[in-house]
């Protein structure tokens, strides 16, 4: 992967003292490996407390390669061996390497003009200390101080993580980007209703939407056995139950409300959308458009089937519940919102390969709703949940997409939307059967 490292004052990047210039690149063994490790084999030029700005995908393979870490400005005198490289358009056109050019142009337009709207504010310069410093606060204030400075446990277009250690375990600080500045006041919500089913949250800055939280204390469900699966959609169930008809309180933590009515609508415009369609296969927009009537259907029954409206995650899978012997969790609330409870089958059950642990997760939350309605109703409605839940991820990313950096290309999003359009249609025909 590639680092851009900027001149404080100039608009300008460190590079090698070459012919053609290159910017600073950090080979690892480990397919993903976490900021502090990139930081440290940086350590040539770059200092291991450096802060990343943004991690930009450079090419739609997303290998280790095709990235480039944004850090930002710490030092004037650059490294022996490298040297500044004032940017232009010639300067950029003779950058290597060749795949960080557009991401490099993107950096220096902004630099010159201001910093896009769509730039989170945690990918800008001061934000990292300034957060740093309110973590140390708050950790000191709850009786946990840090034993040492935080740094960045994890970051993308969508939120940073930053992480601190004390003597009664290791602290997290999470903030999303704007739209999803409830998932602290919802978080805290969580945790003060249901203790044991969402993490643990010391404090929070509503208006900033900063939540720091306890270390959830065991491992991510999808690591685990897929036998161990099913508990994770039970205990989500579980959250999903106490939320039952309470929207007004949902709305209030400043969830919106996303009805399978307007979702319906929302279908009928898709198939209109001569944009969308031009980005699909012709064998996918033929199928599109012949089964877009029959998912409209599909989102009106399960309207009328019910359960009634609650609080949805928006992403929920393995990989976003842990299991131990305390109990499971479920965390990373960012996409919450108020809908139908079962759209939140389409991003879990799918998560495996093996139809068999499908079936018994599918399983699993019908009998996590007993009682709620007759079984036959809660399994048509499960079955409704997989294709109208797919549906509910192309609208998510519908609106997701134009307000990120590029369109999302820069997270390596590109075709997020049409992906999920590929899984309602394919999923409508096949259940279950249907691919990941």
């Amino acid at each position: 992967m590639s680092l851009l490292a900027p001149h404080p004052r100039r608009t300008a990047v460190l590079v090698e003292h070459s012919s053609p210039p290159r910017l600073p690149t950090v080979r690892l063994d480990d397919e993903e490996p976490t900021l502090p490790e990139i930081l440290a084999a940086a350590g040539h030029v770059v200092a291991p407390s450096a802060t990343v700005l943004r991690q930009v995908v450079t090419s739609p393979r997303q290998a280790q390669d095709e990235l480039l870490l944004e850090l930002e400005a710490v030092a004037t005198d650059p490294p022996s061996g490298w040297t500044w490289l004032d940017l232009d358009g010639d300067a950029i056109a003779r950058l290597e390497p060749e795949t960080s050019r557009a991401a490099v142009t993107s950096w220096a337009r902004e630099r010159d003009e201001g910093w896009a709207p769509s730039r989170p504010a945690y990918s800008r310069p001061g934000w990292f200390a300034e957060a740093s410093a309110w973590m140390v606060d708050r950790m000191a204030a709850y009786g946990h101080p840090a034993l040492a400075p935080p740094h960045q446990h994890h970051l993308w277009d969508v939120s940073v993580v930053l992480r601190a250690s004390s003597a009664e375990g290791d602290l997290y600080l999470k903030c999303s980007n704007d739209r999803f500045r409830h998932e602290a006041v919802v978080t805290l919500a969580l945790a003060e209703r249901m203790p044991g089913l969402a993490p643990d949250v010391v404090a929070v800055d509503a208006d900033r939407g900063w939540l720091l939280m306890h270390d959830l204390g065991a491992p991510e469900l999808g690591e685990q056995d897929h036998a161990l699966w099913p508990a994770g959609i039970a205990a989500h169930a579980s959250i999903q139950r106490t939320w039952l008809d309470r929207t007004d309180e949902l709305v209030g933590l400043g969830l919106s409300v996303r009805s399978l009515a307007d979702l319906a609508a929302d279908v009928g415009r898709m198939t209109r959308d001569v944009g969308l369609l031009a980005r699909m296969a012709p064998e996918l927009r033929t199928a599109w458009l012949a089964t877009a009537s029959d998912l409209v259907t599909a989102c009106r029954r399960l309207d009328l089937l019910g359960p009634g409206p609650t609080l949805v995650h928006g992403d929920l899978h393995p990989w976003n519940v842990t299991s131990g012997p305390d109990g499971t969790r479920v965390f990373d609330w960012t996409d919450a919102a108020v809908s139908h409870p079962c759209v939140d089958l389409a991003t879990y059950v799918f998560r495996t390969e093996d139809v068999a642990v499908r079936r018994q997760l599918v399983d699993a939350y019908v009998d996590a709703w007993s009682g709620v309605a007759p079984e036959e109703t809660l399994r048509e409605a499960a079955a409704l949940g997989l294709v109208v839940g797919a549906l509910y991820q192309v609208q998510t990313y519908r609106s997701l997409l134009p307000a990120l950096p590029r369109d999302g290309a820069d997270a390596g999003l590109t075709g997020a939307d049409v992906d999920w359009v590929d899984r309602s249609v394919t999923r409508y025909r096949l259940g279950l059967d249907a691919p990941r």
